[in-house]
C-alpha cells in the first residue's frame, strides 16, 4: 500500500500504472487493455475486484472491468448516479450502503457490494466523470485508500484530457491535409483551365485540339475512353472529330442523329452521369438505344454556346461501376463550356477572355475562402487557449492563469530572496442580494464594472483575476515595502465603496479584502491562495471595514470551521439530529392546537447543540437541504405514529421550517408528497413554515411552489413576519394560512406602544387577507392578555411551554384539552 499520495512515488509497484497512463494519453493506443492494467494496479493497491470508469452527462461507462450489467450500474437510483449528483467522494462500508438503501437514497443491485469507494470530478477542461472501485467480499476501504483513489483519479483524468487534446490535434491535422488536397486540386484545375485557355489561341486542326483537351482531362480524372461529338443541324448528323475507345478502334467521323445516349444528352442539354443500371433503365423505357459497347460508368456534358447546344463531350469506363462522382460531373460540365468556346472559333477570343476572368475570380474566391477558413481555425485555436485561462464574463485571468503566475513568482523568489510579492483576495459584499433582487444581468454588469475599476487601481505588472462568483484576486509582484500591498488594498476598498451606476440606478456593494504575503514556508501557490482567502473571511466577519493581513492564528480558526463542517456532514450521515417540540396554543380558549418541530444536534462530545450553533454553517455549505429533508421525514413519521396510537392527537398539527433553497429545487413537491405518502401523515396535519427572507428575489417562483404544496392539503405559514423584506404586493398573492409575528415584537408588546401598534397592524392585515396570526416568543404572562385582546389567534413561547424531547410529548398531551 502506498504511504504517500502527493505525488505518487515512481516505485516499481507504480511503474505499470505510470506507463499505462502515459500510453493512455496517446490516442493511437487502444484504451481497453490500458484500463485493464490500471485495474490490475488498483487491485494490488487497495483491493479493487471491480473497477468502473464513468464519463459524460448523462453518465456512460467507459470501462467496467467485469461482466456486470451496465444498465443496472447506471440506474437512476444506483450508486453511480448518487455519486455523480453529490459531486463528492464517497467511501461506503457495507453498513453505510445498507443504510442508504433503507433511506431510499440508493437502490443496490446484485452483486451487492460490501465496500464501495468512488471519486467524481466535474470541471470545464475535463467535463464530468468518476472512478469507482468496489468488492463483494468482506472488506472496508480506509481513508488512505480514498486519498490514493483521489490522487489516482487526478492522474487518470489528466491522461484522458491529454488523450482528448491530442485527438483534437489529430483531427485538425487531418482537416489541414484535406484543405491541402483541396488546394492542390484547385491548383490543378486552375492549371488545366489555363492550358485550355492557351489552346484557344492556337489555330490547330479540330482533332488535334480535341486531343489536347483529352490530355488535359487526364490530369484531372481517369478517361481512357473519351470522345467529342458535334451537332450538324443542317445534315441532321453527329460529327465525331475525336474519339478514343478501347472497343472501337476505327473512328466513325459521322452518323445520322438517332436515339443513342449522346442524342439523349443533347436533348436534355444538362450534364448526365449514369451507371449501368441507370443506363439500362433508359433503354428499357425507350428513351435511348444502345449503340456500341455498354459502359459501366458513363458521364457526359453538353457543349453550349449562347444557349445553343452545339455538341457534347463524353467520358466512359467499361469496367468499374461508380467510377465517376457528382464532383467529376460538375468539373466536366465546367470544362465543357471552355471546349465549346474554343470550338466556336469566331467567338473564341471574346468568350474565352470573359470565361477566364470569371474562372480566375471563382478560383481566387475559393482560395481566399480556404485561406480564411485556415486563418479562422487558427483564431479559434488561439481563442480556446485564451478562454481556458480567462473568465468569459470579465475577460480577466481565471484561477488557472493566476496559479500559473504564482508559480512563476515562486520560482523567481527562489532565485532572488529579496524579491517580494503579495496576494489580495477580494469578495464583494451584498452581491447575492443584487443578483436576487435586481437579476443576474445586473449582477453581471456589476462584476464587469468591478473588474474595470480593479484594473485602474493597479500597476501594469500586477495581475487581477476573477476566481469565480463574486471573488477576485490581485497579485502584486516586485514589492519594495510590505505596506505597498496594504496601501493598494485600501485603495481598492475605497474604490469599491463608491456607488456603481447600472441602468441609471446607483448600487452600493463594498468588499471584504484579505492579504497574504510571500513566505518561504509556502510549498505551493494553493497555500498562499488559501491563506489570503482565510484573511478575507476574517475581514468579512469584521464587517469588511478594513483589509485584513493573514496571520497564523487565522488558519487555526479556519481549521475549526472546517472541522465543524466535517462534523455536521458526519452528523447527517450518522443521524445525530433529533427533534424537539414546542406547543402552540389557541389564545382565546387556551386550547393546544399544535407543535413546532425544532431541530437539535446531539454532539458526541459537546452534548445538545442549539440551531444558532450550526444552522448558519449548514446554510452556507448547502447541507441545510438535507437537514430539512431529515427533519421533515422524522417529524412526519413521529406524528403519524402518535396519531395512530393516540386518536385525540388527530386534530393537532405540527409545523416544520423550510429554507429558501426549497424554492429553487425542481423536486420540492415530489419530496414532500413522497414523505407524506411514506409516513401516511394526513396533509392537513402538516404545516410548513417559510421566512420572509427566503422569498427575497424569488417571489414568483415561491408563489408557484407554495400553491403546488397547498394543493396537497398542507397548510402554510410565514415565519418571523415583520423582520424581512416582504412586499405587501406579493403577500396577498401567496397561499398562506398563518402569519407568525416575530419574537422581537412580541417581547415588547407589554412595554412598548410602538410594538403594540406593529402587532395590531399585522393582525388587521392578516384578518383582511383571511389569515390567522401566531405570536412567537411569549415569555411574560402579561403578553398573553394583550395579544388575546388584539385578536391574535395563536401563541407559543417559554411562558406557554418550552421545547421538549419527543419522548415527553405523549405525557404532555395526556392531561391537555384537545377538543375544538
Amino acid at each position: 500500500m502506498l504511504t504517500s499520495l502527493s505525488p505518487l512515488p515512481s516505485t516499481a509497484d507504480n511503474a505499470p500504472m505510470i506507463a499505462a497512463l502515459a500510453q493512455l494519453s496517446v490516442p493511437e493506443q487502444p484504451s481497453e487493455p490500458l484500463f485493464a492494467i490500471l485495474h490490475q494496479w488498483l487491485q494490488q493497491q487497495l483491493h479493487a475486484p471491480h473497477f468502473l470508469l464513468i464519463e459524460g452527462e448523462p453518465p456512460q461507462l467507459r470501462y467496467k472491468g467485469s461482466d456486470l450489467d451496465s444498465h443496472s450500474l447506471l440506474a437512476e437510483d444506483g450508486l453511480v448516479n448518487y455519486l455523480m449528483k453529490g459531486r463528492s467522494p464517497l467511501n461506503l462500508s457495507q453498513a453505510e450502503l445498507v443504510a442508504r438503501q433503507m433511506n431510499k437514497q440508493v437502490q443496490l443491485t446484485p452483486p451487492k457490494p460490501q465496500a464501495w469507494l468512488g471519486v467524481p470530478w466535474c470541471d470545464a477542461d475535463n467535463g464530468s466523470g468518476a472512478i469507482v472501485v468496489f468488492c463483494t467480499d468482506k472488506h472496508r476501504y480506509s481513508e488512505q485508500d480514498q486519498r490514493l483513489l483521489k490522487q489516482f483519479s487526478g492522474l487518470l483524468k489528466q491522461a484522458l484530457h491529454t488523450r482528448s487534446v491530442r485527438q483534437q490535434l489529430q483531427q485538425l491535422r487531418q482537416q489541414q491535409q484535406q484543405v491541402d488536397r483541396q488546394l492542390a486540386q484547385q491548383k490543378t484545375l486552375l492549371s488545366v483551365q489555363h492550358q485550355i485557355a492557351s489552346l484557344s489561341r492556337q489555330l490547330l486542326p479540330l482533332d488535334q485540339l480535341c486531343q489536347q483537351f483529352h490530355q488535359q482531362f487526364k490530369r484531372l480524372l481517369p478517361c481512357n475512353n473519351f470522345y467529342v461529338a458535334l451537332m450538324d443541324q443542317e445534315r441532321r448528323q453527329l460529327q465525331f472529330p475525336y474519339m478514343v475507345d478501347e472497343f472501337q478502334h476505327k473512328l466513325h467521323k459521322r452518323r445520322p442523329l438517332g436515339n443513342g445516349l449522346t442524342e439523349y444528352l443533347l436533348q436534355r442539354a444538362e450534364p448526365l452521369l449514369l451507371d449501368y443500371q441507370q443506363r439500362q433503365a433508359l433503354i428499357d423505357e425507350g428513351l435511348a438505344h444502345e449503340i456500341g459497347h455498354c459502359a459501366q460508368s458513363w458521364m457526359g456534358a453538353p457543349l453550349i454556346n449562347d444557349d445553343n447546344v452545339i455538341g457534347a463531350v463524353v467520358i466512359q469506363d467499361y469496367h468499374q461501376v461508380g467510377r465517376y462522382s457528382d464532383d467529376d460531373l460538375q468539373m466536366l460540365s465546367y470544362l465543357a463550356q471552355h471546349i465549346a468556346n474554343v470550338i466556336i472559333i469566331q467567338q473564341a477570343h471574346r468568350s474565352l477572355s470573359e470565361t477566364q476572368q470569371a474562372l480566375e475570380g471563382a478560383v481566387n474566391e475559393r482560395t481566399q475562402a480556404l485561406q480564411h477558413e485556415i486563418a479562422e481555425r487558427r483564431r479559434i485555436e488561439s481563442q480556446l487557449r485564451h478562454d481556458n485561462l480567462h473568465d468569459h464574463l470579465t475577460g480577466l485571468p481565471n484561477r488557472a492563469l493566476l496559479l500559473e503566475r504564482l508559480d512563476q513568482l515562486f520560482a523567481q523568489r527562489k532565485r532572488c530572496a529579496d524579491f517580494n510579492y503579495a496576494l489580495i483576495y477580494l469578495d464583494l459584499d451584498r452581491f447575492k442580494m443584487v443578483n436576487d433582487s435586481l437579476g443576474h444581468l445586473t449582477g453581471d454588469a456589476l462584476l464587469m464594472q468591478v473588474s474595470t475599476r480593479l484594473k485602474r487601481c493597479l500597476r501594469g505588472s500586477d495581475t487581477v483575476a476573477r476566481l469565480g462568483g463574486d471573488e477576485f484576486a490581485v497579485l502584486l509582484d516586485n514589492l519594495h515595502d510590505s505596506q505597498d500591498a496594504m496601501i493598494t488594498a485600501q485603495r481598492i476598498h475605497k474604490m469599491l465603496s463608491q456607488p456603481f451606476l447600472i441602468n441609471n440606478e446607483e448600487i452600493y456593494s463594498g468588499g471584504s479584502i484579505g492579504i497574504a504575503y510571500c513566505d518561504d514556508a509556502y510549498n505551493s501557490p494553493q497555500e498562499i491562495l488559501r491563506d489570503a482567502d482565510v484573511a478575507m473571511y476574517q475581514s468579512k466577519a469584521k464587517g469588511g471595514r478594513q483589509p485584513v493581513v493573514f496571520t497564523g492564528t487565522m488558519r487555526q480558526a479556519a481549521q475549526v470551521r472546517l472541522r465543524l463542517e466535517t462534523e455536521l456532514a458526519r452528523a447527517i450521515e450518522q443521524d445525530q439530529f433529533e427533534i424537539h417540540y414546542q406547543p402552540v396554543w389557541r389564545l382565546d380558549n387556551e386550547q393546544l392546537v399544535g407543535f413546532e418541530a425544532l431541530v437539535r444536534w446531539r454532539h458526541p462530545s459537546k452534548g445538545l447543540q442549539l440551531p444558532a450553533q450550526f444552522i448558519e454553517v449548514m446554510e452556507e455549505t448547502r447541507q441545510i437541504l438535507e437537514l430539512d429533508r431529515l427533519v421533515l421525514q422524522k417529524t412526519c413519521q413521529q406524528f403519524a405514529d402518535w396519531q395512530r396510537k393516540y386518536p385525540r392527537m388527530a386534530r393537532i398539527s405540527v409545523s416544520v421550517n423550510l429554507c429558501s433553497e426549497w424554492f429553487s429545487r425542481q423536486n420540492s413537491l415530489d419530496v414532500i408528497n413522497s414523505i407524506l405518502k411514506e409516513t401516511r401523515l394526513p396533509p392537513e396535519s402538516l404545516r410548513l413554515e417559510i421566512t420572509e427572507r427566503s422569498l427575497l428575489g424569488q417571489h414568483e417562483q415561491a408563489s408557484i411552489v407554495l400553491k403546488q404544496i397547498r394543493r396537497l392539503g398542507v397548510r402554510l405559514a410565514m415565519d418571523d413576519f415583520g423582520t424581512g423584506y416582504s412586499s405587501l404586493n406579493y403577500l396577498h398573492r401567496l397561499p398562506l394560512d398563518i402569519v407568525k409575528i416575530d419574537r422581537s415584537f412580541t417581547c415588547q408588546v407589554h412595554t412598548e406602544q410602538r410594538a403594540r401598534d406593529v402587532v395590531q397592524a399585522i393582525v388587521h392585515l392578516a384578518n383582511a387577507l383571511n389569515m390567522k396570526v401566531n405570536a412567537e416568543g411569549i415569555d411574560d404572562i402579561r403578553q398573553i392578555e394583550i395579544l388575546r385582546n388584539m385578536g391574535c389567534h395563536f401563541g407559543q413561547g417559554f411562558q406557554l411551554g418550552r421545547p421538549m424531547a419527543a419522548d415527553n410529548v405523549p405525557a404532555f398531551i395526556a392531561g391537555k384539552n384537545t377538543k375544538s
